[in-house]
């Protein structure tokens, strides 16, 4: 998180702002003076907690190691195992526990918020049950090392947790993403123009 020594919390700003103005100018709580300068800290203490969820959020797409596990420990989150990509997905996770989607594209952004992957990588299927939804293709990279099942309970716990709470997840399917190069061969083979004539 960022550290700064120079108090910057809401209202340690607020006192600051407010009694900016000399002692000759009216400073009661309910002056003129007063209520201009709580407008001026309530948007400063606005733009200044949108820049530092800015900073977390890049720091936490940027941070690994040791620096990833003490923010990972913020949110009272332990470390599994040394997948830095999994403990990301894990603090995203714990960001967003409390959003719930009421439509499927609603239930689609925060899967893909949470992965970090786009909205087109992955489908969210009915099934005969209209209480039930199946995910598939899901690119989850973090299937595999020893504590693959593991995560794949916490990925699953996860989604289910997203759902509305008459909802239940029928069924999470996974797509394996392999870097590799695919070559595909061609034989082709020509015969030379026979041509047969029918004598009558």
């Amino acid at each position: 998180m960022y550290q700064t020594e120079t108090d910057l919390s809401d209202s340690t700003l607020r006192n600051w702002l407010t009694s900016m103005f000399p002692a000759v100018m009216n400073q009661e709580d309910e002056s003129n003076n007063q209520n201009l300068l709580n407008l001026i800290a309530d948007l400063l203490n606005e733009h200044k907690n949108d820049l530092l969820s800015i900073s977390d959020q890049v720091l936490l797409n940027n941070a690994s190691g040791q620096t990833l596990t003490d923010i990972a420990l913020d949110y009272g989150i332990n470390r599994l195992d040394d997948d830095d990509d999994f403990l990301r997905f894990q603090v995203r996770l714990q960001l967003l526990k409390n959003h719930m989607g009421i439509t499927t594209n609603d239930l689609k952004m925060l899967i893909a918020t949470v992965l970090n992957i786009g909205t087109d990588m992955f489908d969210i299927n009915g099934t005969d049950n209209p209480e039930e939804v199946e995910v598939t293709n899901i690119p989850f990279d973090f299937n595999s090392g020893d504590k693959a099942e593991v995560k794949r309970k916490i990925l699953t716990n996860a989604i289910q947790s997203m759902l509305p709470p008459e909802y239940l997840l029928k069924d999470l399917q996974y797509a394996t993403t392999v870097n590799n190069q695919i070559y595909v061969g061609v034989h082709a083979q020509s015969y030379p123009q026979i041509t047969v004539k029918e004598m009558v």
